[in-house]
């Protein structure tokens, strides 16, 4: 027996039939816990898909129906189901008894590792020096075969096709290797779908030359991710790794990239970004947020490197998934201009001196030289390939944002009917708040909705505040643009709880038109 393509989607029907929520993808992922653990408890196999039991239960039914499990006590999947998984979902290609092993026994995980790391450690060639002025930093090898086992929590990853937006790391070398390393014996046939997208062309060489060594099928294009040239990549991948320059602007590009890339609703992208003041953090979080990303996990000091100083040598390793909602702050058809990498950001020239012989050499963004170029060539006086830092100067920077102003978005919950019903009322609270706050009034507009609710807007110097009251649900929604900083932001949420009344706020800061 054998299921063709073409029959019809057993999980989008599964999907209607149950109200599943999630998306179609934990069907599969259901079918191949089943399909490697066979007779799984219904709680089992709940914990292991992480769904609520009843939804379990319903899902198995409607399995049952279609002919690919038993409704028999102690039995699982029926051939049809079995044939499915591993025809429809790839497992043919696994050895399905060596993949449990190494998922279920710890000290077989760390053997694989070692012989991992062993045969990358001998079978990566012509790699290139480290390009600090695109804030390259290599992770260890140790790293990228940590990098390669996220794959084996998600068993759905078989036969799924895996990004590397950029991959200077080489993770996708590790990440061949280890499904090269789960595939049947005598499995010839290629079930990797590995793709690179990667700016350097030593990188993209280092890649093809170590995968043919290594008998790996990777496929590499050069891309410049600045180019708004992603449109035909756009929507194709199921996991996408990504390690992003250390700048907030370059992670926002990467991240929409990835975005783009990605198949919404359930892609996994593995996010390595090191950033650790506070305020950097939150902007990272509201990155992901406005993008509809969902944070799965957070796994600080994952990632090792070999040098990046300036993020303490660590980064951080981000699980997300795509909602069928989620989309790029950076359309794939648009270009970037905004400086991504540190050097351009903050840039600066750094003298170093000759050990040996006392020449000085400047090295920097303007001067197309990087300390490990001039280590390479060596001292032009005595061959010398070894520095000594001594001087750093500073220059003006290319590029200083600012923005145009702040936008609070606020929720006034709970509030009295009678605060929120007619225009005098809410007219008076709205300009005491604006003269308590210091805001300078130009005009202001207030109309009178049937039967009741107010809608208004005042026009201010520095620019408007307005309010649109529910007095049904005691909900009122104001929003503030300022184009200056409040005197107190507390005072201005303070003022609008007292007045009228809420017992609960909720205040967004919108930080608007970061510009050059």
């Amino acid at each position: 027996m054998k299921i063709e393509p073409t029959q019809v989607n057993i999980a989008k029907i599964i999907k209607e039939q149950t109200k599943l929520e999630e998306s179609e993808e934990v069907v599969h992922l259901l079918l191949i816990e089943w399909y490697l653990r066979k007779q799984l408890s219904t709680k089992k196999l709940a914990g292991k898909v992480k769904l609520p039991l009843p939804l379990v239960s319903a899902i198995k039914k409607e399995l049952v129906k279609l002919g690919l499990a038993s409704n028999k006590v102690g039995t699982g999947l029926t051939r049809k189901g079995k044939l499915y998984v591993e025809q429809q979902l790839g497992w043919a290609a696994i050895n399905k008894e060596y993949y449990l092993k190494v998922t279920d026994s710890k000290e077989e995980q760390a053997s694989l590792k070692e012989v991992m790391a062993e045969e990358l450690t001998v079978g990566i060639v012509g790699r290139p020096s480290v390009a600090v002025a695109y804030d390259q930093a290599f992770a260890t090898i140790e790293t990228i075969v940590e990098r390669a086992f996220l794959l084996l929590e998600k068993p759905d990853f078989i036969n799924k096709h895996i990004l590397f937006l950029g991959d200077d790391d080489l993770s996708s070398l590790a990440v061949g290797l280890l499904i090269k390393k789960l595939k049947a014996s005598g499995r010839t046939k290629s079930i990797e779908k590995l793709t690179v997208y990667e700016l350097s062309p030593d990188v993209i060489h280092c890649i093809n030359t170590s995968a043919k060594k290594m008998d790996l099928d990777i496929v590499c294009q050069h891309l410049d991710f600045r180019e708004g040239s992603l449109s035909k990549y756009k929507n194709q991948f199921d996991y996408i790794y990504v390690d992003p320059p250390y700048t907030l602007s370059g992670l926002k590009l990467f991240l929409s990239r990835a975005i783009s890339c990605s198949r919404l609703e359930h892609a996994h992208i593995f996010l390595s970004f090191g950033e650790k003041a506070p305020k950097n953090q939150l902007a990272l979080q509201k990155l992901i947020g406005l993008q509809n990303l969902v944070i799965e996990k957070i796994k600080p000091n994952f990632n090792q490197y070999s040098g990046a100083s300036i993020i303490g040598g660590v980064s951080t390793l981000y699980e997300l998934t795509t909602q069928i909602d989620s989309y790029p702050a950076v359309l794939a058809e648009s270009s970037y201009s905004d400086y991504i990498y540190t050097g351009e950001l903050r840039p600066r020239n750094v003298v170093y001196q000759c050990c040996r012989c006392g020449k000085e050499y400047t090295v920097g963004l303007y001067t197309e030289m990087t300390i490990e170029e001039l280590k390479r060539k060596k001292c032009s006086i005595c061959a010398n390939d070894t520095f000594l830092r001594i001087d750093t100067k500073k220059l003006p920077d290319l590029q200083e944002q600012h923005s145009l102003g702040k936008h609070y978005l606020i929720e006034l919950k709970n509030c009295p009917k009678e605060k929120l019903t007619s225009v005098p009322l809410v007219e008076q609270l709205m300009l005491q708040i604006a003269d308590g706050c210091k805001l300078t009034r130009v005009q202001h507009y207030f109309h009178q909705f049937e039967p009741w609710g107010v809608s208004g807007v005042i026009i201010l110097a520095e620019s408007h505040l307005t309010i649109h009251t529910w007095p049904e649900k005691n909900y009122a929604a104001v929003d503030l643009f300022v184009c200056s900083d409040l005197s107190s932001e507390s005072h201005f949420t303070s003022l609008l709880l007292t007045l009228f009344e809420g017992k609960e706020i909720e205040c967004r800061c919108i930080i608007r038109g970061n510009v050059s």
